[in-house]
């Protein structure tokens, strides 16, 4: 595992051009650009994972920011693992939260990706299943994906939960 200061995968073309954005959209409080991250990016988005207590960040998947006000507001990392493609995580800053921000970065991914599976903290479960999620067993999620809470300090309290949006 990269810590957290690892520089965000992007797709070559997207990478050369320099996170070309990929959709703009408004969600709660004003318009949001997605695109694809750049290595430019790499701190603010250490930063929200640390501001969400997600611990240090693989550098496997790739990862896309939403930006709102030329700051990035917000990403999602996708890695795939056993032909299925995980959010791994998806982090919105604590002062875009409830935006609706969060869901749109899902449908993002889901309109890209197909199938994405997950694990999710306990206190967002009903966020996810507003979302059409649904739970699912620990055997339908890569152990490469599972073995993430393994050392996890927040695991004892999280209340890990298996899920899937389809």
């Amino acid at each position: 595992d990269a810590g957290a200061d690892a520089e965000p995968d992007t797709e070559p073309a997207e990478a050369a051009r320099g996170g070309a954005m990929l959709r703009a959209a408004t969600a709660g409080d004003g318009a949001t650009a997605l695109r694809a991250a750049t290595p430019d990016d790499a701190a603010a988005i250490a930063a929200l994972a640390a501001e969400a207590s997600v611990g240090a960040l693989s550098d496997r998947g790739r990862s896309f920011v939403a930006e709102r006000h030329g700051t990035v507001a917000g990403f999602i990392r996708l890695v795939e693992a056993e032909s299925c493609w995980y959010v791994n995580p998806v982090v919105v800053a604590a002062e875009h939260r409830r935006t609706g921000l969060g869901a749109l970065l899902m449908h993002f991914a889901h309109e890209r990706f197909g199938e994405l599976r997950f694990v999710a903290r306990g206190y967002a479960v009903p966020f996810y299943e507003a979302l059409g999620c649904e739970k699912i067993g620990w055997d339908a999620i890569a152990p490469i994906i599972a073995a993430d809470c393994d050392g996890c300090e927040a695991a004892p309290t999280c209340r890990a939960t298996p899920m899937r949006m389809s």
